[in-house]
Order: structure tokens, then sequence, then C-alpha cells
């Protein structure tokens, strides 16, 4: 039937459409995780940055943005983009990935404003 093919023809371009915004995260993803550690090297010993809000599993951590990386009290700190993965892959649908992706932007224009308000180059 002419309707069940339209449907399945629908479908499959709801899939395709999908795998580019899939795509489109990744990418997006890579250039967080660029720029967090550009800004984390930036950071003086002793500045740091809560990320509220994070989550890389079910329990809450406090996660610290250091010039070290990603660090938890108690436990060993975290390379960004080891972080950053464990951040998207909890995350584990589109929509929440991209609401992870906003939260993490607006988390790195705080640190971007917190080490320039510091070394007095804030340029908003």
């Amino acid at each position: 039937m002419k309707e069940i093919q339209d449907v399945l023809n629908q479908i499959s371009e709801l899939n395709d459409k999908m795998k580019i915004i899939e795509e489109e995260i990744k990418v997006q993803t890579e250039i967080l995780k660029e720029l967090f550690s550009k800004f984390s090297l930036s950071m003086k010993e002793s500045q740091n940055y809560l990320l509220t809000g994070i989550q890389t599993a079910p329990v809450s951590k406090s996660y610290l943005v250091t010039f070290r990386g990603i660090e938890v009290l108690g436990e060993e700190t975290v390379p960004i983009p080891t972080f950053i993965d464990n951040v998207m892959r909890f995350a584990n649908y589109p929509k929440r990935r991209i609401e992870v992706l906003k939260e993490l932007a607006i988390h790195l224009d705080g640190i971007r404003s917190m080490i320039a308000t510091e070394d007095g180059l804030l340029d908003s």
C-alpha cells in the first residue's frame, strides 16, 4: 500500500535527521572539550570552578574545574576530555545531550569570566 510506503519513507527521513543531529552533537562536544581544556590550562593554581548540575552517573558529585582538569574530593583528577565523554555518555538520548552541551557552554562562559576578572581582562 502506498500509505504504508509513505510512512516508511518518512520514518527513514527521521532516522537520517537523527544521524545528522548526532553528528552535530559529536562536533560540538569536541569543541567544548578543546575549550574546557584551554581554559583549564589558563587557570591559576588558586582558581577553581564548580560545575553545578553536571553528572557522569546517577549519584551526584561536586566537580571542580581546576588547572589540573576535573577534580572530585577524594578521587583522582580526571582529564577534561574523559570527563566530558562520561557526561555525554550519561546523557543517553539526543535531547538530553543537547541540554548538557548548553549547560557546559554556560559553565564555560563562567570560567572565562572568572579567569578574565581575576586577570583584569574582562571584555564581555
